[in-house]
């Protein structure tokens, strides 16, 4: 028997290389590394069982004032911010969240132009 158990939920994807046009798009991962539990679609986390979630993203991108927010439902969790020099910028933050059965985790664009680079990346884990 291996380390994680048939019940483990979380995930781990790269994401989608793009330029998003909208504050109100949806990020998509690209590929998907981990999905225990099967509860991310590519672009949506809906939890499969109540409890205490970890969410991070990282991200890479040139856009200037480029940031990602993590959205729980319709609620602004955290904000990861690129700063406001148009070069290559990084930027990372995390949160810890309770969730029940049903709700959603999913990314969105800081502004209204945000170009995300390949190797950026979104984790989500239930620790509890």
């Amino acid at each position: 028997m291996g380390f994680f158990s048939d019940t483990a939920v979380g995930f781990t994807t790269k994401l989608y290389p793009t330029t998003y046009s909208s504050s109100s798009s949806i990020i998509r991962g690209s590929s998907i590394l981990y999905n225990g539990g099967n509860a991310y679609n590519g672009t949506v986390f809906t939890c499969p069982s109540p409890g205490l979630y970890l969410f991070h993203v990282s991200m890479l991108t040139n856009t200037k004032s480029g940031g990602i927010w993590i959205y729980k439902n319709s609620q602004q969790l955290t904000l990861a911010f690129a700063g406001s020099d148009p070069q290559w910028n990084g930027a990372s933050v995390s949160a810890a969240t309770w969730l029940d059965v049903g709700d959603q985790v999913y990314l969105r664009p800081y502004s209204s132009t945000l170009y995300i680079d390949g190797n950026s990346a979104f984790t989500g884990v239930k620790i509890n």
